[in-house]
């Protein structure tokens, strides 16, 4: 065998196991772009219903009264600007009147975090009342808390 020989066999040899090694394929990547939406619904929650707002009153007192209780709780979406009122900021149970205020008409919301308020109550003075017996007499009257947002 000739030079010329072997390097053709050579050649011939080294294409051949050229064929067999594989080739490694190329891989183009292209970006895909997509939006994230998200619908948010914002509110209000009273995470804490108020309390019982309660007054001790005696017949003819010469001061005026307030009550005690009506703590409640808000929570709103973040920024969320909120109001608040009652149904009505005076009544009358078993003769006596009385006068309902909120300690805020509204904030704005802190998301997780919730607004503590009061519902504050006031009797004036040198009522009389209504009351059949000698004993302590109770009545009540239900109120409405309304939040706005």
């Amino acid at each position: 065998m000739n030079n010329l020989q072997k390097l053709i066999t050579s050649a011939a040899a080294a294409a051949t196991f050229a064929v067999m090694i594989p080739v490694a394929q190329a891989t183009d990547t292209a970006p895909a772009s997509f939006n994230v939406t998200v619908n948010l619904t914002s509110g209000c929650a009273v995470t804490s219903a108020p309390t019982d707002v309660a007054f001790t009153y005696t017949s003819f007192q010469p001061g005026a009264a307030t009550s005690t209780g009506g703590a409640f709780s808000v929570r709103c979406t973040n920024t969320l600007p909120y109001t608040m009122a009652l149904d009505a900021t005076a009544g009358t149970v078993i003769g006596l009147n009385y006068t309902l205020a909120l300690s805020a008409a509204g904030g704005t919301g802190a998301g997780l975090t919730a607004a503590n308020y009061t519902v504050n109550g006031s009797m004036v003075s040198g009522q009389s009342g209504t009351c059949g017996t000698t004993a302590v007499c109770t009545g009540s009257q239900a109120r409405t808390l309304t939040v706005t947002y």
